[in-house]
């Protein structure tokens, strides 16, 4: 009997210790996506220096801003979008199917806008391919071929900005900033629908602000007019 009471008491000690670090996980992962995306400056610089292409290479490497950028997709689901995965909703919207991490499908919306620009990418560049995002032809490469998660990283890599945090940029810097800015202005459900997190606790964990700005409401007077 005494041995039947100190298994039961020791099983209710390794559950609730279970329970109390699963709660400290959690807390300590609120705000973990802070300044691992990039700031709204960057972002209008990227633009700026993506927005009047003439090589393949600019083309392409506008192309794939204007991707990451409208639609938060990690490196691998990004190269792997296809023309022929592309469905319409009932309201005639653009979805393109990929497969998410972990093997399930994902849809994403592609602005019409940002498609009219792959298709402007693959014209001027006499491209003929279902995939969206190809390499550029080398001495030594005679053919296109659709881009390698490695070679987008090599490619964002090399664009030489920095995370807000002072670090190197990388695909998921990207997509740290679409999740931040579309959980902030419609909240977590909508950011989990983008970033195609399982669930929207899972998005409000990473990217609640640890934070809060006040703005003028603690300003307790009023600013001198400068002359």
């Amino acid at each position: 009997m005494l041995m039947k009471n100190l298994k039961t008491l020791f099983l209710k000690t390794e559950s609730s210790q279970r329970f109390s670090n699963k709660l400290k996980n959690r807390e300590n992962s609120y705000g973990t996506m802070i300044g691992k995306g990039l700031t709204d400056q960057t972002m209008n610089s990227l633009a700026e220096r993506f927005s009047s292409p003439k090589t393949e290479r600019e083309y392409r490497d506008r192309v794939i801003f204007l991707l990451a950028s409208s639609t938060g997709l990690r490196a691998k689901e990004l190269v792997n979008l296809r023309f022929s995965s592309i469905i319409e909703s009932p309201e005639g919207e653009k979805i393109v199917r990929y497969v998410k991490k972990g093997g399930s499908v994902g849809y994403a919306v592609i602005l019409e806008e940002i498609l009219e620009e792959v298709r402007e990418y693959h014209d001027s560049c006499d491209i003929c391919s279902d995939y969206f995002i190809l390499t550029l032809l080398m001495k030594n490469r005679k053919e296109r071929i659709p881009l390698s998660t490695r070679g987008l990283q090599m490619i964002i890599g090399n664009w030489d900005v920095k995370t807000a945090a002072g670090k190197k940029i990388h695909p998921h810097s990207i997509r740290h900033t679409v999740g931040q800015r579309i959980f902030d202005q419609f909240g977590s459900i909508a950011a989990q629908k983008i970033l195609g997190h399982t669930s929207p606790n899972t998005t409000s964990n990473f990217y609640t602000r640890p934070y809060f700005n006040p703005g003028n409401s603690l300003l307790w007077y009023q600013p001198k007019q400068r002359v």
